[in-house]
């Protein structure tokens, strides 16, 4: 066997090259000359261009290189053909959708976490970490109302976070009583809802559009006729889930009289305000989101209106003992990894088990900025809603079809 094992040791005993000190100062001053440079005529760029399938594989593809290029030819060509062909959605003349406009502290948090690379899974291995996204869930409660029991884990985004939820409320009721349990969502939801109960196995027959008001809002009316008819049908009143920021034009749906309501009917109150959280920062918007910590469970995404680079979403239940009875797991190969009572898991707590160190941009940002510069955000956001609506109303050209709720405006031209 020597030969063979005196064989193996000569082929692992040299390591695979690896830049010296040196040259990873060059390589990272030269992608982060770039980044600056590009944040800072951000103002000066176009919006971005759009290019066809063929006319960017035409550019793009080929064979990866044996022996590699070198960066500077690499960043050419991601500046001059990859970067041009993407939409800038934190440009300030970037007026549609919702978009994503992260502060430079969150991109050089984005840089930490990629450059230490921590598994965010278990205690045993990021204990730091971990205690740091306990901190910032801990103001994410705060800022809510959402209860000290509360727990939560950061997410991808709104997608998986609305998943997280309705699998942690699906997962109260007996297996053989799921396929009558129903959904109530307004017609003003996002479709990640939808995408989640076709992922939990959830029917469309089980998912009742509640309409919406003069002003975009769920309907309590409607959701309370709804709901009586299905209990007189035999069938199982379920999830109720309202918006605190709908996507199309901002709505904040009656969250007090909708926890009221499923308070009494024994309904999950789910609350996407993945957009609209970040307003309880701002005396005008915790008025709006009056409410919202009465939530089961509420979906808020950082990454919108919270100034963070993507992704950065996060779910938060009521009940935090649900989380981990939910979703904990212990394999063979998770056998060492079992927490104290006064430790967190948070591969316990939703979907992913391999997770990066999210809270850390959002952390450093919150404690360099101040939550005043985030708090000054909102109110600006809000401010130039208004703007818009006056400079629209003042041409005489523009029907306002929707006015400002939160920083969204919906309006159309009049030729």
């Amino acid at each position: 066997m020597t030969p063979v094992l005196d064989s193996l040791r000569a082929r692992c005993a040299a390591a695979l090259p690896h830049p010296d000190a040196a040259l990873m100062h060059a390589l990272g001053d030269q992608t982060l000359t770039w980044v600056i440079r590009h944040l800072d005529t951000l103002p000066r760029q176009p919006l971005g261009r759009p290019a066809s399938r063929r006319d960017l594989e035409a550019l793009l593809s080929r064979p990866p290189s044996e022996e590699g290029r070198s960066l500077p030819a690499v960043l050419d060509e991601f500046e001059h053909v990859v970067s041009t062909h993407a939409v800038r959605t934190n440009h300030p003349r970037f007026l549609a959708f919702v978009p994503g406009a992260p502060s430079y502290l969150s991109v050089l948090g984005e840089l930490l976490c990629a450059g230490t690379n921590f598994f965010a899974g278990v205690w045993l291995e990021a204990a730091g970490p971990a205690q740091v996204e306990l901190v910032v869930l801990d103001w994410f409660k705060h800022f809510l109302g959402s209860p000290a029991e509360a727990r939560g884990v950061l997410t991808g985004g709104g997608s998986e976070a609305n998943l997280t939820a309705l699998v942690v409320a699906r997962e109260q009721y007996p297996v053989a009583d799921r396929g009558r349990l129903m959904l109530y969502v307004t017609e003003q939801r996002h479709w990640s809802i939808d995408r989640a109960a076709m992922v939990i196995g959830i029917l469309p027959g089980q998912i009742r559009p509640v309409p919406a008001d003069e002003h975009y809002r769920l309907s309590l009316p409607a959701l309370r006729a709804r709901v009586a008819q299905d209990r007189r049908a035999g069938l199982v009143p379920w999830v109720v889930v309202a918006n605190a920021g709908a996507t199309n034009t901002g709505a904040v749906d009656p969250l007090p009289a909708l926890a009221d309501f499923c308070q009494r009917e024994r309904l999950w109150f789910h609350v996407d305000a993945a957009y609209g959280w970040a307003a309880v920062l701002s005396a005008e918007g915790a008025q709006q989101l009056a409410g919202i910590g009465r939530a089961d469970s509420l979906t808020l995404d950082p990454h919108k209106w919270f100034a963070q680079t993507f992704d950065a979403g996060c779910v938060l239940i009521r009940r935090g003992e649900l989380l981990p009875r939910t979703f904990a797991m212990r394999p063979e190969y998770m056998q060492d990894v079992e927490p104290a009572t006064d430790e967190v898991n948070f591969a316990d707590h939703g979907i992913a088990l391999t997770r990066r160190f999210r809270a850390l941009k959002i952390w450093l940002s919150v404690e360099v900025l101040g939550l005043r510069w985030f708090r000054a955000l909102v109110e600006h956001c809000l401010a130039l809603a208004e703007l818009g609506q006056a400079l629209l109303l003042a041409t005489g050209r523009f029907e306002i079809l929707s006015p400002p709720q939160l920083s969204i405006v919906c309006f159309r031209y009049l030729p």
